[in-house]
């Protein structure tokens, strides 16, 4: 099968590194008060406009780049997925404008370059990439995705909705969500019995 992942909170914890460099980045930036610490949705987080949210990414967001690292299990399993003839597809909203520090011109293809360099660092097998995708359900459709993950309740609900068999990482700002369609994975190890059941 043709199996798709998202990577930010379903294949590593990029949230909790996200926070760290939120926190720093508002304590230097008029220190507005914590609102909501279990959304990854940063304009909510401490109440930011849309600006403040673009200028801490493009502040702090390589620098956390770089200290995210994957989930327990990760790789064995994503081998494991090779080894029973699965492809690999990662499918992500990673982006140039977030990877280009602020003050700098964008930098094409830093999101892919990025990400390329994590993957391989930490021996993460894959056969495709695909960044800057906002409408995960429409790439699946586009490169015949049999199987979708992501941690995101509308990606989820948007490839479910395709007829795509889709599993939902599950991570502190989703345990609440509910559909019988959609089935719940807490690790690498429940992901590859899931996929064996299949």
């Amino acid at each position: 099968m043709r199996l798709g992942f998202d990577i930010d909170d379903t294949i590593c914890n990029t949230h909790f590194v996200l926070m760290k460099y939120a926190i720093k980045y508002n304590n230097e930036h008029g220190n507005k008060p914590l609102l909501k610490y279990d959304t990854n949705d940063f304009s909510q987080v401490f109440g930011w406009n849309s600006d403040e949210v673009n200028n801490f990414f493009r502040t702090y967001y390589l620098d956390a780049l770089k200290e995210i690292e994957p989930k327990f299990g990760v790789k064995e399993a994503f081998t494991k997925l090779k080894e029973m003839g699965h492809e690999i597809i990662f499918i992500t909203i990673r982006n140039d404008r977030e990877c280009t520090p602020r003050g700098e011109a964008l930098r094409t293809g830093e999101a892919r370059r990025i990400t390329e360099e994590w993957l391989n660092e930490y021996g993460i097998p894959y056969d495709e990439l695909y960044v800057d995708i906002s409408n995960k359900g429409q790439c699946c459709i586009e490169h015949n995705i049999d199987l979708f993950m992501d941690d995101s309740e509308k990606h989820c609900l948007a490839v479910s909705s395709l007829g795509i068999t889709t599993f939902m990482a599950m991570n502190c700002f989703n345990l609440s969500f509910q559909n019988d369609k959609i089935e719940k994975i807490y690790s690498m190890k429940n992901l590859c019995e899931a996929i064996e059941k299949l």
